[in-house]
């Protein structure tokens, strides 16, 4: 009967001790902010006493923040505003110790535990609590890991990949900056690396990537992508007629595309042997600046101009294209017309009948009239 009075009496005194400690009363509701705003994190004690509260940061490093109202770590100032502060503000038997986080960076993510230090009491057996603190991020590329140029043989297999980070994680999309298709056959793929088979040269380009988690502004990095092919040579016109003898010129365009970027030469039949054409007082050769509008990516646009067209110039004329995989080429032929082609035509008044056909008529009318001088004389 004596064993049983006793528990019971040590029962109901433990109890009441028990019931005197202090109590962390509510929970520590999370923050999510953005760099440089500030957070604010309340911890709420009942029957502190003369105890004392602390906050404890559990990020990448583990740190005491602060005792009570007194700081613990270094707490710079700016603009006259420290990193923490803690505010003491009392209500009946409760105090919330509010823990104020101002000009938050990245690296103030984590967990942020409320203690009560109770005297002569174990640290285990402290009353805690945990709230989280999460600092978003607009997206940022990670240069190490993005790449910025590929190199690819044609018909092999590669991917480039697009590596970035943030909070929330980013969404990656890949797109080609010149709006054509991606070599999966559509206008957008989205994932952190990008596939690219069986690669063709239309495939060489300049490929963007876009990291995107809402938190503006998104992080772009651009990709330039090369398939080693040898030169491929399309011409704008096939056939290029002009009027002989007038001193007119001829010009002979061709488009050039190969990688690695190939050397370009015009060259013409001398018997059974093509030659090289030099720039001259006959020919002028041109590489023309880029024309974004009307060339694919990697594409050259290359001129020969053919000096006061004569009838020994009516004839083939090659484009041709050389790198270290092969060669490419294409062929434009210059005939004889009665039609006056180019900007040095003759110019005459349009009120004039017939003037648009003084070119064509003009040699004509020459010989016809040396033929009645002579005949006259």
């Amino acid at each position: 009967m004596a064993w049983i009075y006793f528990c019971l009496v040590s029962f109901v005194y433990f109890s009441f001790v028990r019931c005197q400690d202090p109590e962390i009363v509510n929970d520590i509701l999370p923050e999510v902010k953005r760099v440089g705003q500030t957070a604010m994190m309340n911890c709420t004690v009942a029957r502190l006493g003369d105890n004392s509260v602390r906050w404890v940061f559990d990020g990448n490093i583990r740190q005491v923040i602060s005792s009570n109202e007194e700081i613990m770590v270094m707490n710079p100032w700016k603009g006259g505003v420290p990193n923490y502060r803690v505010l003491r503000l009392p209500q009946g038997d409760r105090v919330t110790f509010v823990l104020v986080i101002s000009r938050i960076r990245p690296e103030f993510s984590g967990k942020y535990i409320c203690s009560v230090m109770v005297h002569n009491q174990a640290v285990d057996h402290w009353t805690t609590k945990t709230g989280y603190l999460t600092v978003l991020q607009p997206p940022m590329i990670r240069p190490g890991s993005t790449d910025s140029v590929k190199m690819v043989d044609k018909g092999g297999n590669t991917s480039i990949t697009c590596d970035a980070y943030g909070v929330p994680y980013p969404n990656i999309t890949w797109v080609r900056s010149d709006g054509k298709l991606l070599p999966n056959g559509k206008a957008m793929f989205r994932g952190r690396t990008l596939p690219i088979l069986s690669a063709d040269v239309k495939y060489s380009g300049v490929y963007k990537c876009v990291a995107d988690n809402f938190i503006k502004p998104p992080a772009e990095a651009l990709t330039q992508v090369y398939v080693f092919q040898e030169p491929t040579v399309r011409v704008l016109q096939n056939s290029v007629g002009q009027y002989a003898n007038g001193r007119l010129d001829a010009k002979l365009d061709c488009i050039v595309r190969g990688y690695p970027t190939p050397t370009v030469y015009w060259m013409v039949k001398n018997g059974d042997q093509k030659v090289i054409l030099t720039d001259s007082d006959k020919y002028e050769t041109t590489k023309q600046a880029t024309d974004t509008q009307n060339l694919l990516n990697g594409e050259q646009w290359y001129t020969l101009k053919i000096r006061y067209i004569q009838a020994l110039d009516y004839r083939d004329y090659y484009c041709v294209g050389v790198n270290s995989i092969g060669e490419g080429n294409a062929t434009v032929n210059v005939f004889s017309t009665w039609d006056c082609q180019g900007p040095l035509c003759y110019s005459l008044d349009p009120s004039r009948p017939n003037s648009a056909n003084f070119p064509q008529l003009a040699p004509f009318s020459i010989l016809l009239f040396s033929t009645l001088l002579f005949l006259v004389t």
